[in-house]
């Protein structure tokens, strides 16, 4: 326990987990620690970058407010024309050259780097031997019949893209096993299995005295399965390693570290921006994986030998099911279990020797690609310092974040990471369509942003300019790019908050022991998980066979973790079968006072002592269930403790007085609002976001006693403490008012002096559709279009209205930045200006950014709604300058480019995503434009 207590604080160390002491997080929050800013995917594609052009993206992270990127060298895999040139091979001199470059610049800036291991991803190069790179389990038939002596050749299985020697052989292979089954594909018994690996020579020829009977005869070997790594920059392929072998993870690790700090003449990274290396998403190809130790392995981790249970690999099939199916779990679980410590226990372990950390997205993708990534994703998580998981816009409907949050959770570890707003659509979403899913996913416990991508181009590559295939494009080619800080500043903010103190849940579920697995058991995830058992209000973590072996104790009725994290109850999957070391620790947890919800197991998992263990589980369960039917009798008391099978989860906890975390009053309106929960020593921390795109005044209940409500404005930093709010039962009754697709901090605790210091009055959203605006600005607006794209000459408005609706080309299809120059003044009586508390200027509706200038000062910009800004401090009595400078998405100019050929558009970039009939996006100030007085 120990170790674990110390990995996580090695973590923080390196990557400053931002977590703040009480009297720092005002502080923290008005201007969150770079650790919590977000990061990016940093795309140098086709691995051809210079060092001029590096120096400018880090310098344009650190002036909008990202915290840093990682590396990665990857394929422009669509490239027409060769738009994207091949640069030199990952690793080689000239690209250890920018490696380096990177690095100091980034330590120049203060800013956090990390390095994806590999060119295009998961892990390999072209520096790992046949030795070491993916290694399947391959095999040859024969039939023969008897009874006959027979001396013959067998073939050699079957490894085409295995690399090979002159002869044809390949440059590596290990011999595993020759078996020999009676003909069919059904065996009676594993006794059917004949093993006849001592009667072949090395040179493959059986001799072997053929009983009666027709009989198929296997020989197995170990050989490279020969997958390359995906998406690699052109000079850069190489085989993928093997991931189950830990010294094939060290060699490769060892070979990029050492090449890189020899290039930086150092020992380690410590002191350097160089923080983490990243293992992306396991993707493995269709097959056995197997490894030359794996019968060894599998031995260790499963208790009995795998040779005889071989043809159940290649197709065949045991009569008896049971046995079957045992073989197969115990396969997928010695296989998920040799993976993460081959590949992720051993890569954190290596890489902290050298000061980083080891980021993964060790659970994903997940299904439906099951083979893909065949690891119990909780537990591969839990063995990797940070763990990531990705969310995607719209297409795809992939949310891989509540198993992300809950790894991370039941591990101890401080940061949960996602690969984000990953897409195939191109520059049509803007801040607001991102912050919606950044939103849904801070909720869900994500507490790190990672873009997905940063694609790094040139210049000279105009405008959207290189681009990889996949990904939302967040990078100085955005055209809102110049006004992005606040975007960032409000996912940092967010961030920092949900880094504090620890997530409050009040179940935690147990989804089995069987592997692959995953949470959701599905892929297309297009809304929060919420069980149905547990229904809204509650929150929950989703815990592994491990957590609960190793973590699990229980205190004063509540589960609770050695970090301190707790929990009410445990929930139980839907299944009739358990290992017997888990049942026999629930035992433990219920006598000592835990509360486990669920069904009655029946029968144990694996093939190793199943009759034995079957019957101690059927024991065991029979005792701690007692007359427990589901249905008629539905509780059993078992010392300190209780088991329940029948009841919801909710309604458990009801029964324990413990009522909803967070509901809104107005019961038809509980699922338009979300949150997630945080406690640290002396605060409760509420984040809470309007899933609608309407306004919504709602009066809500915190589980809460006691405490001051304050609302934390994630949007402006600022605090202001909330008067309208009184006990209740269940807890303290809070109103809240949020914009379309709004959110908030709510945070209890006892005001202290350092919050006074940055508390704003006013900064929360007000509800102003039905409050009378003091001026209307109707008249006409004299717009400027920016230098770029074929720019108009200024034009009038007499009406507000989008771009689009202009019969000129150049308006109708511009991208970029707009001026608006409201005609004349505006006036302000000097009774207006003396009497109110302050003056609002309410832009309607706008697309996508806007920045005020109110008598040649900014007052804000805005990017969401409520499209406002306070003009207090810059507007005076009498005539009023007012200037508003407009962004766009890039989306119409790409469209209207496509009614010209190539040489003659105005954009260029190796990604075409849109087409001349794509819809127009509206675009510009679209009003109406106010002025509030309070």
């Amino acid at each position: 326990m120990k170790s674990v207590v110390f990995c996580s604080l090695l973590v923080c160390a390196i990557l400053g987990a931002s977590v703040a002491e009480a009297g720092d997080l005002g502080a923290g929050f008005a201007d969150p620690p770079v650790a919590a800013r977000p990061g990016a995917y940093w795309c140098w594609l086709n691995g051809d970058v210079t060092h001029a052009q590096i120096t400018r993206d880090l310098e344009e992270m650190k002036a909008k407010g990202m915290g840093g990127a990682e590396i990665w060298d990857v394929q422009a895999l669509r490239n027409p024309g060769n738009f994207v040139p091949a640069g030199p091979a990952f690793l080689s001199e000239q690209s250890l050259d920018s490696i380096a470059h990177a690095i100091r610049e980034s330590t120049r800036l203060n800013l956090r780097l990390g390095l994806i291991a590999s060119s295009g991803w998961n892990a390999g190069g072209s520096w790992v031997p046949p030795k070491y790179a993916g290694k399947g389990l391959f095999w040859s038939q024969t039939t023969l019949e008897g009874p006959a002596k027979i001396e013959q050749v067998l073939p050699f299985p079957r490894c085409d893209r295995a690399p090979k020697q002159p002869d044809g052989m390949p440059v590596f292979f290990k011999e595993i096993a020759v078996l020999a089954v009676p003909a069919g594909k059904t065996l009676e018994s594993i006794n059917d299995v004949a093993d006849l690996s001592r009667h072949m020579d090395a040179g493959g020829k059986l001799k072997w005295n053929v009983p009666a009977g027709k009989w198929t005869v296997l020989r197995f070997v170990c050989s490279n399965h020969g997958q390359h790594l995906i998406v690699p920059s052109p000079k850069s392929n190489g085989p993928m390693i093997d991931f189950i072998d830990p010294a094939a993870t060290e060699f490769h690790l060892r070979h990029m570290m050492d090449k890189i700090l020899a290039k930086l003449g150092r020992k380690d990274f410590r002191g350097t921006a160089l923080k983490f290396m990243e293992f992306d998403s396991m993707e493995l190809a269709r097959g056995v994986l197997w490894s030359d130790n794996f019968a060894e392995d599998f031995t260790r981790l499963r208790g009995y030998g795998p040779i005889p249970y071989l043809p159940l690999l290649a197709g065949w099939e045991l009569a008896d099911d049971d046995l079957n199916n045992r073989f197969h779990y115990d396969f997928k679980r010695a296989l998920s279990d040799q993976l993460i410590f081959s590949h992720y226990v051993t890569g954190s372990r290596l890489l902290r020797e050298y000061g980083l950390v080891l980021v993964a997205e060790a659970g994903g993708p997940g299904p439906p690609i099951w083979n893909s990534c065949p690891v119990d994703a909780i537990k591969a998580l839990g063995a990797v310092d940070v763990p990531r998981g990705e969310f995607w816009i719209a297409n795809r409907n992939m949310f891989l974040i509540k198993e992300i949050a809950s790894a991370s959770h039941v591990y101890g570890k401080k940061l949960v990471d996602a690969e984000s707003f990953t897409t195939w659509r191109r520059w049509i979403d803007g801040p607001v369509a991102h912050k919606r899913l950044a939103d849904r996913a801070l909720c869900e416990g994500l507490n790190h942003f990672t873009f997905h991508t940063f694609a790094s181009s040139p210049r000279e590559a105009g405008v959207p300019g290189r681009a990889y295939h996949a990904g939302t494009d967040i990078n100085t080619t955005t055209t809102w790019w110049p006004k992005a800080k606040p975007f960032m500043d409000y996912l940092s903010r967010c961030a920092f908050m949900l880094r504090q103190g620890r997530f409050v849940a009040d179940v935690c579920f147990y989804y089995g022991d069987q592997a692959p697995n995953f949470y959701p058991a599905f892929h297309s995830v297009p809304r929060k998980i919420v069980p149905e058992p547990l229904g809204l209000g509650y929150d929950y973590d989703v815990c592994d066979t491990q957590s609960i072996l190793t973590r699990m104790r229980v205190e004063g009725g509540r589960i609770v973790l050695p970090d301190g994290m707790s929990y009410v109850i445990m929930a139980l999957p839907k299944q009739d079968f358990m290992p017997l070391n888990v049942l026999q620790k629930i035992e433990k947890l219920v006598a000592a006072g835990a509360t486990v919800v669920g069904a009655k197991p029946m029968r144990s998992t694996g093939l190793q002592s199943a009759a034995e263990n079957d019957g101690a589980v059927k024991r065991l369960a029979d005792k701690l269930w007692g007359k427990c039917d589901g249905e008629t009798v539905t509780v059993n008391r078992y010392g300190k403790g209780r088991i329940l099978w029948g009841p919801s989860w909710c309604d458990v906890l009801a029964n324990k007085g413990v009522g909803p975390d967070f509901h809104v009053v107005n019961e038809a309106e509980r699922d338009n609002l979300d949150y997630i929960h945080r406690r640290t020593a002396d605060r409760e921390i509420y984040f809470v976001r309007n899933k609608t795109m309407a306004s919504k005044t709602l009066d809500c209940v915190f589980r809460v006693e006691g405490g001051q409500p304050q609302y934390w404005n994630p949007l402006s930093g600022k605090i202001e403490r909330s008067g309208d709010f009184e006990a209740v039962d269940g807890g303290t009754k809070v109103s809240l008012t949020l914009p379309p697709a709004g959110s908030v901090f709510v945070v209890f605790s006892e005001l202290r002096a350092n919050d006074r210091t940055t508390t704003a009055e006013g900064v929360t959203y007000l509800d102003q559709s039905n409050v009378s605006p003091a001026l209307k600005l109707e008249r006409s607006w004299r717009l400027s279009f920016s230098k770029r794209f074929g720019t108009p000459e200024p034009i009038m408005f007499d009406r507000l209205q989008s771009w689009t609706e202009s019969p000129d080309p150049g308006v109708k299809y511009f991208s970029g930045v707009v001026t608006y120059d409201y005609e004349k003044t505006f006036d302000l009586p000097e009774t207006t200006a003396k009497d109110v508390r302050r003056l609002t200027l309410d832009l309607g509706e706008v697309k996508e950014v806007a920045e005020v200038y109110v008598n040649g000062r900014s007052v804000g910009v805005v990017w969401t709604p409520p499209y406002r800004v306070d003009i207090s401090a810059a507007a005076r009595p009498g005539e009023n300058e007012l200037k508003v400078e407009v962004i766009n998405l890039l989306a119409n100019r790409l469209i209207g480019d496509r009614a010209y050929p190539a040489g003659g558009r105005y954009t260029k970039s190796n990604i075409q995503a849109l087409r001349a009939d794509s819809p127009l996006l509206p675009s510009g100030l679209l009003g109406p434009v106010r002025v509030f007085a309070e």
